[in-house]
């Protein structure tokens, strides 16, 4: 008798181990799943801001007075540096995660998201070397990560873009939000 509940004793614990290892690995998931996503999302955000016709501009500005009562006069920018372009511009990006879809490569086993149908309408050409992770929430969780991210940083990534900032996937992405690892650790490059 005693035996049989030693035995069902360490059955429990050797199951509470695997349990946390389970929780362990999908937190490390849920973080790669995350840089994966700010990765692709300033790809995207970047992509959709190069092809924005720059001789389109808005106007800024007048309706400030100025110390002696006078309205300020607007000033022309170009749509591009426009705080409300860009931020319609990150809603629309977060839509197109729904075009995604998480995987392994098949060569290494690291987790990726790949977009399915590329920018000119083709089917991604990395499909083959890719194994695709059906999840429970089809895939839903990569359009609300990315919805987080621009919540959560919203004013920062529209100043990189009317500063006109290269390298935006490292600078915001690693150094500024600390949502992917540093380069020396970063995981393999999104093919969009």
């Amino acid at each position: 008798m005693l035996f049989k509940v030693l035995l069902f004793v360490f059955f429990l614990i050797f199951c509470s181990l695997n349990a946390q290892d389970v929780v362990r690995d999908v937190r490390l998931d849920n973080k790669e799943i995350k840089c994966l996503v700010c990765d692709a999302s300033i790809k995207e955000l970047t992509d959709l801001v190069t092809n924005t016709d720059k001789s389109q501009t808005v106007k800024i500005g007048g309706h400030r007075l100025d110390p002696q009562g006078n309205y300020d006069s607007p000033k022309s920018v170009s749509v591009v540096k426009s705080e409300i372009f860009l931020s319609e511009l990150m809603e629309a990006v977060c839509n197109k995660m729904d075009d995604y879809v998480r995987g392994l490569w098949k060569s290494n086993k690291t987790l990726t998201i790949l977009k399915m149908i590329t920018s000119d309408g083709q089917m991604n050409p990395h499909m083959s070397e890719v194994e695709f992770i059906q999840d429970d929430d089809l895939n839903k969780s990569l359009k609300y990560y990315c919805e987080i991210i621009v919540e959560e940083f919203e004013e920062n990534i529209i100043k990189y873009y009317q500063n006109e900032e290269k390298d935006i996937e490292t600078k915001f992405c690693i150094e500024e939000s600390h949502i992917c690892p540093p380069k020396s650790q970063t995981l393999p490059k999104i093919e969009l």
